[in-house]
């Protein structure tokens, strides 16, 4: 039996990379600490996320702008080898999310970059990023890498939305979807908010349908940017049956869960659902409407 512990961090972030990368590394040494062998941090944790309040071509957006042409990292850059040098010290694999520099500083994309003891191991650009205009350019690659412990794919935040994403990575053999979060409320009770019960909601479907491993990071701020938005927070590890296994709220936190992460699969999929493999009872066949683009087009009259 090969145990492998995972861990989420609930965290706040604010718009100021030091402290957030302070941050980072006191979550990395409280996850190694807790023998985690992977952690993963939120969406674009490195400089804090953008406020989409502020209205286009209004002076407060061109600054936000400009915060990220200056903030904004290459992959492989500083802030990896930061992280590479923490997991390097904790044998430990770590995921965190950034506003990432493309080639010659022209674009900019809301990435994550997962690192271990030996430096950067794949860089994963957000899909589904339509509202993120202007900051933010959509990225295209899907990765499914391999780990000494799992295969893991990952998303950020609004992919969650699509099943079809994370079907085609668990199709492509990955057992650990990870996700980096920056997850808002509408409004401010958290308990009766349905945009975070949806995040909760999506969070267990996806696992259960793929009969795979979710961990998710989110923000936890109160109050943020110009519109007073709160973070709903609700980091949680999710287990292939559909259950959530540690879930934190609204309060800082660094969630861990350790188990064997392929037997557990595996009995999800040969005795938890009636004994029903979701995968392999797939008709692939019946679905190619999931990709086809005639939807997109404008007939000609």
């Amino acid at each position: 039996m090969t145990e492998t512990t995972l861990a989420a961090a609930n965290i706040k972030i604010a718009h100021d990379k030091r402290a957030n990368m302070a941050r980072f590394l006191e979550a990395i040494d409280e996850a190694a600490g807790k023998g985690a062998d992977l952690l993963v941090l939120p969406e674009v944790g490195l400089q804090g996320y953008a406020d989409f309040a502020l209205p286009l071509g209004g002076k407060e957006a061109a600054e936000q702008k400009r915060y990220y042409f200056h903030e904004a990292e290459p992959i492989p850059g500083p802030a990896t080898e930061r992280i590479a040098e923490a997991a390097r010290r904790h044998d430990m694999f770590i995921q965190f999310g950034l506003a990432e520099r493309a080639l010659h500083g022209n674009a900019i994309y809301n990435s994550i970059a997962l690192v271990g003891p030996k430096g950067v191991v794949s860089v994963y650009r957000k899909v589904h990023n339509q509202f993120e205009f202007p900051y933010f350019l959509p990225g295209e690659d899907t990765p499914v890498v391999s780990l000494p412990f799992a295969n893991v794919g990952s998303i950020i935040c609004y992919d969650l939305c699509f099943p079809e994403l994370i079907r085609s990575y668990a199709l492509g053999g990955a057992d650990v979807i990870l996700m980096s979060n920056a997850w808002p409320m509408k409004g401010h009770d958290r308990e009766r908010d349905y945009h975070g019960w949806a995040m909760d909601l999506a969070a267990k479907a996806n696992a259960f349908f793929n009969q795979c491993w979710l961990v998710i990071s989110n923000h936890c701020e109160k109050d943020a940017y110009s519109q007073g938005l709160d973070y709903f927070g609700g980091s949680q590890i999710v287990d292939p049956y559909g259950k959530p296994v540690a879930y934190a709220a609204d309060e800082e936190a660094v969630l861990t869960h350790t188990a064997d992460l392929a037997d557990t699969i595996l009995r999800s999929r040969t005795e938890g659902f009636f004994g029903l493999n979701l995968l392999q009872d797939r008709r692939p066949e019946h679905y190619r409407s999931l990709v086809a683009e005639s939807y997109r087009q404008v007939p000609v009259r």
